[in-house]
């Protein structure tokens, strides 16, 4: 198995064509009205897991410093490429069992602890966690469990409207849900286009997130568009619209 820094490496190139932009895609504006919320032209914040810097945009106008960090030394070069003055960039293995970063007042991790290792996800979620000041506000963007649930049943009745019964569905189609992949999906990991990826369940972030140190200020949902879960969706599937949860924790 590669590791994660030629994986991303090797993803830098093609990166806007492949990598969902959570940024751009978020239908009611949910991210970028708590980095409003967050911002202060005196603070330090870090984007914990930058990739190409798709949300350096929306920081660098609403903070002080950004100190950008990632795995892949090609993500951070396309990212530095955007040319915002008071960003700096550091390489850095986010899973490794503890970094070395300033603490910040505001830290943002989206999408980053999502891989098909949970020892990992979890290292990474505590690593950023790590660098908050006392006080400071954690924003983190993860995929959602129950999304993923709901974006099956739509497909399944989509079939079903259409006269298709369950057991006559491609079984591309529904590839993530094979009784193979049982042992992952208990763990939340779901495959995607082959891709082992962890889904997150609204109970698990109090396990994650609730304690001595660290409070839930709020828990949101991202919303997208169907036609990112399926192609060519019909007018009738709406709301409830596929999300990512957005958690926001302080530090005590």
């Amino acid at each position: 198995m590669m590791n994660d820094n030629i994986v991303w490496d090797n993803n830098a190139a093609t990166y806007e064509s492949e990598i969902f932009n959570v940024f751009q895609s978020d239908k009611k504006g949910i991210i970028k009205e708590y980095l409003n919320k967050h911002a202060n032209k005196n603070a330090f914040a870090i984007d914990f897991g930058c990739g190409i810097g798709n949300a350096l945009s929306l920081l660098s106008p609403r903070f002080k410093n950004i100190l950008a960090v990632d795995i892949s030394q090609k993500c951070i070069d396309k990212a530095n490429d955007l040319g915002f003055d008071n960003v700096r960039f550091q390489k850095i293995d986010l899973a490794q069992n503890s970094v070395n970063l300033p603490e910040a007042d505001f830290l943002i991790c989206c999408n980053v602890a999502i891989s098909g290792n949970n020892q990992r996800n979890y290292r990474i979620l505590r690593n950023a966690m790590s660098c908050v000041k006392k006080g400071g506000t954690a924003l983190f963007v993860v995929p959602s469990f129950e999304s993923m649930s709901l974006s099956t049943w739509k497909l399944v009745d989509w079939y079903h409207r259409e006269n298709v019964s369950i057991g006559d569905i491609p079984k591309s189609e529904l590839q993530h849900i094979d009784a193979k992949f049982e042992k992952n999906l208990q763990k939340g990991i779901v495959n995607i286009q082959d891709a082992p990826t962890k889904h997150y369940r609204f109970p698990e972030f109090f396990s994650i997130f609730n304690s001595d140190e660290w409070k839930i200020e709020s828990i949101e949902k991202v919303e997208y568009d169907w036609d990112t879960e399926l192609e060519s969706p019909p007018k009738w599937i709406r709301d409830p619209y596929p999300w990512d949860w957005l958690v926001e924790v302080k530090r005590k």
